[in-house]
């Protein structure tokens, strides 16, 4: 298992530094571009208003290493089920556990260093009217701790990236489509916008657990926030066992015609 997950590894080496280079560019042109047009008491707000176009885009950043395991197969004629049951299960488990905790990383990455740029490399906001930043979520954290918001935030994308991650990969076990892998988490994304607004649950979204910002803090609790991961959990776990039932119940009548 051990060495299997190293060759993975290997293969996103050189590709992975190029990605967190694009990451780093990324993560500071949204910072750098929200200083202008925007009013502010605090650094951390510019930070903060970056959060919006990385919440929109991170789908992409979360799932990008995976693709990139998948083309490396593809392009390459990898096929592991030449190998038994039990070799092809540790392959696949290798590749999702490199793929998904990669993805967690440039998510991190991105969120983490944006933050950093925004407390300690641009020049300080003039603050300006009121002083409403300490009424958001986790407000007194956000105005008087903000390195510390900003980590524990950046933690909590980290792992949204993670269940993201998983799930780009669970839909690339079923499609076999790396296009379908790269946009899909993207789609349900969106799907899940639309679906929970009209049910007017908006503080259930993905979204709003990776950016708490996004809802008034009246409406957003650290239960609510949970939900979001939650469902796509629930959903990934439900076409993983689908797929397995399927496939035993599939076998079963394989051996039943022998």
């Amino acid at each position: 298992m051990l060495q299997l997950i190293k060759m993975e590894i290997s293969k996103l080496k050189y590709p992975y530094l190029i990605i967190l280079f694009i990451a780093l560019l990324f993560s500071g042109g949204i910072v750098i571009s929200r200083q202008y047009g925007f009013s502010y008491n605090y650094n951390i707000e510019v930070w903060e208003q970056s959060g919006e176009l990385f919440g929109l885009f991170f789908p992409f950043f979360a799932v990008v290493t995976a693709c990139w395991l998948m083309f490396c197969d593809r392009k390459k004629g990898n096929n592991s089920s030449n190998n038994d049951r039990e070799s092809k299960e540790k392959y696949m488990l290798s590749k999702w556990l490199v793929s998904s905790i990669s993805g967690a990383f440039i998510t991190f990455f991105i969120s983490f260093i944006g933050l950093i740029i925004s407390l300690y490399f641009i020049p300080d906001v003039k603050p300006f009217g009121s002083d409403y930043a300490i009424g958001y979520f986790a407000g007194n954290y956000f105005v008087n701790h903000p390195f510390l918001y900003g980590l524990v935030l950046s933690c909590w994308r980290a792992f949204i990236g993670f269940v993201v991650a998983s799930f780009g990969f669970v839909l690339w076990i079923y499609l076999k489509n790396i296009f379908v892998m790269f946009t899909g988490p993207f789609i349900y994304m969106i799907l899940e916008n639309i679906i929970l607004a009209y049910l007017n649950v908006p503080y259930f979204r993905l979204i709003t657990s990776f950016d708490p910002s996004t809802l008034d803090s009246d409406a957003i609790t650290i239960g609510r926030l949970l939900v979001g991961p939650l469902i796509l959990i629930l959903l990934i776990s439900g076409l993983l066992c689908f797929r397995i039932i399927v496939k035993r119940l599939s076998r079963k009548q394989r051996d039943s015609l022998i």
